[in-house]
């Protein structure tokens, strides 16, 4: 994880931007560029009358137009709610980077396990072999059981390029993440034993409200569209313009000049009037996307909550002793095929459901992960700290079997 967040571009990208959004603040602050004006009067096209003629001169300007009171505090509370905005993007996109990385590596894992299981299927299937071999020759059994048992070993053996395939595709992803070469070698760990202690439907929610990037979005769109609206309303007020400035007369006495200036509100209907609607809309966007937001997370805590009582429920099962029992049965009945009490049938019976079993187990711990995963993208650290002081019942070893 640390080196997917220190390589991924996405990152560096939501950096920059959050960069760029600070950047714009003090923009929003800064009053307008001064202007500084030259200009020449003569009353004359035929001669140079500077000095001579009392309206001819040469002059110097200077203009400044100031703000109404309050104007550039509301547009840099605008800019500053967008590097709220920009803060939140960069935030989710870390957020996501992380589950990104855990759903990589327990898919890596999990296939891992895939592939060990698969191994022992291979190895039962070629023991299969020689036992339906050896009944051949000895009489008590027929070719046509070689024949199905070697069958049967190709086609589990296919499945080997399959799952070599799907590690291949999962080590691709993650170093991607990490910015590694593609084919770059990931060790793994072994794959969890356990099933997760999800938080509570309200400790999940609690934190949803106080960590949700999108969430916590919402609620800066309704600031952003707040402060846009006291600036729309502000912009009634015109600004100041003062102009001042001195004219050279040469040999006669100099003059000098100041004006102020407002502009007219004549499009006001078309501009401010606008504006201020703009806003007004843009909040009550604003408010709706909260609502949805927090609906969402609602929906999603439950969902979680029902989902593991579900899958806690399997595990048990398989906890219990299912896969032991599967396991059993099917080593039970490659023996009993071994001395004649058995047929074929029953043992490619008894082999599948053992390994069908044993799939539904890992998927079983997959499914429970990703949801404990998924749950923690909105505080991977707070949803630890919590998660630690839990003690679930749903937390059974890892039950064992082929």
């Amino acid at each position: 994880m640390q080196q997917a967040l220190e390589a991924r571009p996405e990152l560096a990208r939501a950096a920059a931007e959050l960069r760029a959004a600070k950047e714009r603040v003090p923009q929003a602050e800064a009053w307008a560029e001064p202007m500084l004006e030259v200009g020449v009067q003569n009353d004359s096209f035929n001669k140079w009358n500077v000095g001579v003629m009392e309206m001819s001169w040469v002059s110097f300007m200077a203009s400044q137009t100031f703000p109404f009171p309050g104007k550039t505090g509301l547009r840099a509370e605008v800019a500053q709610s967008e590097v709220k905005l920009s803060e939140l993007v960069a935030e989710r996109v870390r957020l996501s980077t992380i589950a990104e990385v855990r759903r990589g590596y327990l898919a890596l894992q999990l296939v891992r396990d895939r592939r060990a299981l698969l191994e022992k299927l291979i190895t039962l299937n070629t023991r299969l072999v020689e036992v339906a071999r050896v009944r051949s020759e000895s009489g008590a059994g027929s070719q046509a059981e070689v024949l199905r048992a070697q069958v049967e070993l190709g086609r589990v053996s296919q499945r080997r390029f399959q799952l070599q395939a799907e590690e291949q595709l999962q080590v691709q992803a993650l170093n991607r993440l990490r910015h590694r070469p593609l084919d770059t070698a990931i060790q793994t760990s072994a794959s969890p034993s356990t099933l997760p202690a999800l938080l509570s439907f309200e400790q999940a929610l609690t934190l949803a409200r106080e960590h949700s990037p999108e969430l916590l979005a919402a609620r800066a769109g309704i600031s952003r569209a707040q402060a846009s609206a006291a600036l729309a309303r502000r912009s009634y007020f015109p600004d100041l313009s003062v102009s001042a400035g001195v004219m050279v007369r040469g040999r006669l006495d100099p003059m000098w000049t100041l004006t102020l200036g407002v502009p007219l509100p004549v499009f006001a209907g078309a501009r401010q009037s606008r504006a201020l609607a703009e806003a007004d809309a843009q909040r009550d966007a604003a408010t709706q996307g909260v609502e949805a937001v927090e609906q969402l997370l609602t929906l999603r805590a439950h969902q979680r909550a029902e989902s593991l009582k579900a899958l806690s429920a399997v595990w048990q099962s398989y906890a219990g002793g299912l896969l032991t029992q599967a396991e059993t049965a099917a080593e039970s009945t490659v023996a009993q095929y071994a001395i004649g009490r058995a047929t074929f049938a029953d043992v490619l019976g008894a082999t599948s459901v053992s390994i069908a079993e044993v799939e539904a187990s890992l998927q079983v711990l997959g499914d429970a992960w990703r949801l404990a995963i998924a749950q923690d993208e909105l505080s991977p650290e707070e949803v630890a700290t919590a998660r630690a002081a839990l003690s679930s019942p749903s937390t059974s070893s890892a039950p064992t079997g082929m």
